[in-house]
């Protein structure tokens, strides 16, 4: 009887705590839920009006969990409609779902324009409307969305021109096929420097050659798109004058006699006077030519010098430097005038200090509240009449390298690097100025997680390490010149507001030809426990050192523990991969693994990654995998 009791209050107890797990998952924001209504009246799905945990629970909608006013709530961050025969149209409601990452509409029956409100999905990644029946023209904002990765408009009834491909860093995939899209192929094409797939086939009314692109591209389209992909005009303006030559250098068949003899024809009988005429045409060309060259190159030196005069007597003589802009997110140098200020930054907020400069914190202004994080590069003063002649040409040769690297890094984009918005030189000092990381440096966050401030699960640390990856295999494979980071850690790995990994100070690495296979250095490179072996040797660092430290980045995500640590100190290796390698190949391998993150179910994954880390971190460096087959291996791991 007494167990029967104990029974029913045990069942009670469960019922009334499933009752509350229940109730206490956070809701759908309202504001996403009105505009997710109204997205599926405009695609004919007649949902009734339902709790807002339910529509996060309906096919096609994917929600997850965000922070606002300090309580959790839902966004909808996917919405993947693919083949269900919607015959509607896309609601301009679709702009007020702010956190939406993908939006992934093919094979539907949907009409009608892109709503100019698609922009305001500033966080959108994947955007693919293909092969539905959308007309129109394009939104010309649709260049703001710089986060974009896919963008599929294949296959509709899309009209206007390509104007809209102004400025996509991140795309890696472009598909405008079979659509009615006309005028010419945008230069900006080859600003997009992680393009790996483009497709502009069926378009028969575009023209112009694709501008030219990196090599990668380049070898995509070689061996994998052939002439019958690229619309014909745009194969004909690129081969216009071999195909012309070719026409007027065989007669039709409808001009031959049965016996096959080609008509006769005047022009083919040939004349002195014709070749003396053209000889006199062509001697008038070249001497036109250079009449006018001569005359634009006199007038373009006069204008070059008023301009510049003009400028020195705007701006006067206290400015050393111009102000270097590498990103729209800066919409116009007055945003960034008080840095020219000698106390511009004397009521801005420090996060930061490092042995080149201090890191400042700053809204910037115009921007809607966007912040954004200075760096200040202090070039170390010396006194004028202790330089030698020598060493005022050997500080101007540095100058003048660390503003052709930053030029260099300038212009380089990609989702997990951190991407340098402008530059401005002083004569003291060098203005670095970055988008602001919320959420901080790995090192810091892992810190807090050792602490119990913060969580880390292990999906979080797998994007982590992924997103290293990716970013290192850009700076390695993908940029001319390649690019050594030799101090890749945790303190320079931020995170984003989505706790994405961007891989910070690169700005600072060795540019590497790609004729050479290292570069050399007098100073020593790089953080204590984080360096190969073989540099304190060579002094020599390359692409395998970047990977050596890589592979103690795997190694500090998955065991949460630093190669600084004191854990380390009492084992008999000393050394946080010489331990990770005794570990895992012992019995009990778990024992690596973070014990925050054991009882989850990844065990298996996280000893994968372990097993990626102990190849990045072997001792001979022709063993170690590229910066590719590394981030595949990650890859591979979660399929």
């Amino acid at each position: 009887m007494a167990l029967t009791q104990y029974q029913s209050h045990f069942f009670l107890f469960c019922f009334f705590t499933l009752i509350f797990l229940v109730h206490s998952r956070p809701s759908l924001l309202s504001s996403d839920f009105d505009a997710l209504l109204l997205v599926h009246k405009g695609f004919g799905l007649g949902l009734r009006p339902a709790p807002e945990r339910n529509l996060c629970d309906s096919s096609g909608v994917f929600c997850e969990r965000r922070i606002v006013n300090n309580s959790h709530v839902l966004r909808v961050t996917r919405v993947v409609f693919e083949s269900q025969q919607l015959k509607g149209r896309l609601s301009p409601a679709i702009g007020q779902l702010s956190e939406l990452k993908e939006l992934s509409l093919p094979n539907n029956l949907l009409v009608d324009q892109i709503p100019a409100q698609i922009v305001d999905c500033q966080k959108l990644e994947v955007l693919n409307l293909g092969n539905n029946r959308f007309s129109g023209k394009i939104p010309s904002g649709l260049s703001s969305l710089i986060r974009l990765r896919v963008l599929d408009l294949s296959a509709n009834r899309f009209t206007g021109n390509l104007k809209f491909l102004k400025y996509f860093p991140n795309l890696e995939k472009l598909n405008l096929a079979d659509n009615m899209f006309a005028g010419k192929v945008p230069v900006s094409l080859r600003s997009f420097r992680n393009l790996r797939f483009i497709n502009l086939s069926g378009n028969g009314l575009l023209e112009g050659a694709l501008p030219l692109m990196h090599n990668d591209l380049d070898q995509y389209l070689s061996s994998e798109l052939s002439e019958e992909r690229i619309p014909k005009r745009y194969v004909f303006a690129e081969v216009s004058q071999g195909k012309n030559e070719s026409l007027s250098a065989v007669a039709p068949a409808s001009s031959q006699g049965s016996n096959g003899a080609a008509a006769p024809s005047p022009m083919a009988v040939p004349s002195h006077k014709h070749k003396k005429n053209d000889r006199k045409k062509i001697l008038g060309w070249i001497l036109g030519f250079l009449a006018g060259g001569l005359a634009g190159i006199v007038s373009g030196m006069v204008f070059s010098m008023l301009s510049k005069l003009l400028l020195f007597l705007i701006r006067g003589r206290g400015k050393d430097g111009s102000l270097k802009i590498f990103s729209p997110l800066i919409k116009k140098p007055e945003d960034l005038a008080f840095l020219e200020k000698e106390d511009g930054l004397a009521s801005l907020d420090v996060i930061g200090r490092g042995g080149c400069g201090e890191v400042f914190k700053a809204v910037l202004p115009g921007s809607n509240g966007k912040e954004i994080a200075i760096k200040k590069i202090i070039q170390p003063p010396r006194d004028a009449d202790e330089l030698t002649e020598e060493d005022s040409k050997m500080m101007n040769k540095k100058m003048r390298q660390i503003r052709s690297e930053i030029q260099t890094v300038g212009q380089i984009r990609h989702r997990n690097l951190l991407a340098l918005l402008a530059h401005l030189p002083r004569p003291d000092c060098h203005y670095l100025v970055y988008e602001y990381m919320k959420n901080g440096s790995l090192q810091d966050y892992l810190q807090h997680v050792k602490e119990g401030k913060k969580e880390l699960d292990w999906s979080a640390r797998y994007r982590i390490a992924l997103g290293v990856a990716s970013g290192l295999e850009y700076l390695h494979m993908n940029h001319s010149p390649r690019i050594i980071h030799r101090d890749l850690k945790p303190a320079n790995v931020l995170l984003d507001d989505d706790m994405e990994a961007r891989i910070a100070d690169f700005g600072l690495a060795k540019a590497m030809p790609d004729a050479n296979t290292h570069v050399t250095t007098s100073n020593v490179a790089g953080t204590v426990g984080y360096i190969a072996p073989e540099y304190y040797q060579t002094f020599k660092f390359t692409d395998k050192c970047d990977i050596y430290s890589f592979g103690v980045v795997l190694g500090v995500l998955v065991m949460g523990k630093l190669p600084s640590d004191d854990f380390f100190q009492h084992t008999d290796e000393l050394s946080l991969v010489k331990w990770m390698r005794n570990v895992m190949t012992s019995e009990d391998p778990k024992r690596a693994i973070d014990p925050k993150l054991l009882g989850n179910g990844y065990e298996e994954q996280m000893l994968l990654v372990l097993k990626v880390a102990c190849f990045c971190t072997l001792d001979n460096p022709k063993e170690r995998p590229n910066s590719k087959d590394a981030r595949c291996m990650l890859s591979q791991i979660r399929h």
